[in-house]
């Protein structure tokens, strides 16, 4: 029989009605995300100007690109919690390299030459030695920011007197908006593309679905793993350079610190699987900007700033428990 006959003697499929948990894991992060809005447009004095989305515009900006990576390594079934030490080893490599004199965009492309470098380092030792990917990026974690530190010598670095620095962190377009806006747009193109329209993505979801299944396949998963950690890297240095330029300094302790608790939530409210499989960009895009607002409503009521903190981990528990209830 013809697959044209197969396909017309199927029996019609039946759309199932999605359980509650199940809604959750597809529309969290839009429901989470217009409930925040609707709490904040009723208690938080003055959050409907233009001031207040613009300052969620450039925070969100630096954490939209390690999220995007974030997204990438999670639906390829591992994790990256050294993204925030690699924002700021970016970030030093950088600044030493004006110091020295260096093309303000020769010094950004040494700077995320080196972090692909750790990004294939890793991706090595998580394809072909074994390593589990969480032992392995929380060993780089406090490694990278102990070189950072260290390369600093423990100071922090003002960069206002570099004119590309302060237009790629005070810049505005037409209408006063900031320049980040573009490189949010950037930002989110590029994870939707790399997920969405490349053969790429479709190995990433394939792998994190089953590696040994993907490589029976014939997919070629040491390959797309080193890729994988690669592109983290890569878009982690990038938030690095634009954390950087946006503070107008580099302070090498704080810079990126806590950065992938934001992106591992964003991913994780988002809807991807933390187990790997479908991987769901738009999704982190809307949890990033949670991630962000979840900040800007502690601080502008005046809370403590280490609730936000305390929220953006019960959110991560939260998301982990929806997450089981569905695959159960």
């Amino acid at each position: 029989m013809s697959n044209s006959r197969l396909q017309t003697a199927e029996a019609p499929r039946v759309k199932q009605k999605l359980t509650a948990s199940e809604i959750f894991v597809e529309y969290g992060a839009a429901i989470a995300l217009a409930a925040l809005i609707l709490f904040n447009i009723i208690f938080t004095k003055n959050f409907l100007s233009v001031n207040t989305l613009f300052t969620i515009i450039k925070q969100s900006t630096p954490i939209l690109f390690t999220t995007i990576g974030m997204t990438i390594v999670i639906s390829a079934g591992g994790t990256d919690i050294s993204a925030g030490s690699m924002m700021g080893f970016c970030g030093i490599i950088c600044a030493l390299s004006l110091s020295a004199g260096m093309n303000f965009y020769l010094s950004v492309l040494l700077s995320l030459a080196l972090c692909a470098l750790i990004g294939i380092f890793n991706g090595l030792l998580i394809a072909k030695a074994g390593v589990q990917p969480i032992i392995l990026t929380l060993v780089m974690q406090i490694v990278m920011r102990g070189v950072t530190v260290m390369l600093a010598d423990s100071k922090v670095f003002p960069l206002n007197s570099y004119p590309e620095v302060k237009t790629l962190g005070l810049g505005r377009l037409a209408g006063g908006v900031p320049i980040q806006a573009i490189f949010f747009c950037i930002a989110a193109i590029l994870g939707l593309f790399l997920i969405n329209r490349t053969t790429l993505g479709k190995y990433v979801e394939a792998i994190g679905g089953s590696e040994r299944a993907a490589r029976l396949a014939g997919i070629r998963t040491v390959l797309i793993i080193v890729t994988v950690y690669t592109l983290s890297a890569v878009f982690a240095g990038m938030a690095g350079i634009l954390e950087m330029a946006r503070n107008g300094a580099l302070d090498p302790s704080e810079l990126g610190k806590l950065y992938e608790l934001d992106a591992i939530a964003g991913v994780a409210i988002g809807g991807t699987s933390m187990k790997g499989g479908k991987a769901r960009v738009l999704g982190s895009i809307m949890g990033c900007v949670l991630m962000i607002m979840v900040g800007t409503t502690v601080n502008m009521n005046g809370i403590p700033f280490a609730v936000s903190n305390i929220i953006k981990a019960a959110i991560i528990i939260f998301s982990l428990a929806i997450q089981r209830e569905k695959t159960a």
